[in-house]
């Protein structure tokens, strides 16, 4: 068999998300995170559907060997629209096709595996008695969606066809887990895929390293991620959806705290200067996400010894 991916991410996003496709979950770009799990199962070809701030996802996939296509009319479609847009640039040959949003950035990897055994005209995974997301089509449907008059969008046009939905059971509230609001993004960056169940106790470890004031947190780390994807201080700016002056000076109050440069810029060309981490950046951008990385780990234990079942 083999399997194609159309993703989803032309949608404006609301003011406090900043640009979704490229905020990072355990330092990895929500994009990135998707891609690597349908590369992870076969994918051939991937196809990203940018709109909202395409030029600096298309920069950021530009070297990834992504099929990038723009919709240009991303502020008054629908994520149908985009899908169809995505469909339509796929080559032929594919026996099925991965549908799917950014919106929906922690489905795991033994889901898309699970999904690939399956068999049927739609397959979709259910978590729980809730279908989620990706569904998969076989590529004789396609037809059928760009017939659709795009009332209520996929779930509508797969409706419409009116054939049984094969459902793939697991154990993946990832599936679930939908990004709309700035509540959703907090969770689902603290979370993990680890700790999903409202009705448990989990610890979140939010570490922050101080000098005169803060100079690394989540959300300063955050900002020197963006910086190092997009390579323009204003670019990593529009990701976090703050202003440019608001970016710059708190990059230049840490720098002048820590007493070394965390960005080294560069003037001219057409689309102006570009940003880089320096070295010592990187250096301190890299401890502190291992620190994170280890304290968290290390506080698991510690958690379940002091937090035992019954107190949850």
């Amino acid at each position: 068999m083999k399997y194609a991916a159309v993703i989803a991410a032309a949608g404006l996003s609301a003011e406090s998300h900043g640009l979704k496709p490229m905020m990072c979950l355990d330092e990895e770009p929500i994009i990135s995170k998707i891609i690597r799990g349908f590369q992870e199962v076969g994918a051939d070809e991937i196809v990203v559907v940018t709109g909202y701030k395409s030029k600096i996802l298309g920069n950021y996939l530009l070297s990834s060997n992504i099929h990038v296509v723009e919709n240009t009319r991303y502020a008054e479609t629908k994520m149908f629209d985009s899908l169809l847009l995505g469909l339509h640039a796929l080559h032929f040959g594919y026996d099925y096709i991965f549908l799917t949003p950014t919106d929906v950035p922690l489905v795991q990897v033994s889901t898309l595996h699970a999904m690939t055994q399956a068999r049927g005209g739609i397959i979709c995974p259910v978590c729980k008695g809730s279908p989620g997301h990706p569904i998969m089509i076989h590529s004789s449907l396609v037809p059928h969606l760009e017939r659709h008059n795009g009332v209520d969008g996929l779930q509508g046009a797969l409706l419409d066809m009116k054939i049984p939905v094969t459902q793939v059971l697991v154990d993946d509230p990832g599936i679930l887990l939908d990004v709309n609001t700035p509540e959703d993004f907090k969770r689902l960056r603290r979370t993990g895929r680890e700790n999903t169940s409202d009705s448990q106790l989990w610890p979140d470890a939010h570490i922050c390293i101080f000098k005169a004031d803060v100079v690394l947190s989540p959300e300063i780390a955050q900002f020197l991620n963006m910086i190092d994807h997009t390579n323009t201080i204003q670019d990593a700016c529009s990701c976090m959806h703050i202003s440019y002056s608001k970016g710059w000076t708190l990059l230049k109050r840490i720098e002048k705290d820590l007493g070394y440069s965390l960005v080294e810029r560069s003037s001219g060309g057409p689309d102006g200067g570009a940003s880089r981490i320096t070295a010592r950046g990187r250096q301190l951008l890299t401890a502190y996400m291992t620190y994170q990385k280890q304290i968290r780990e290390l506080s698991v234990p510690l958690f379940q010894q002091l937090f035992p079942p019954e107190l949850h």
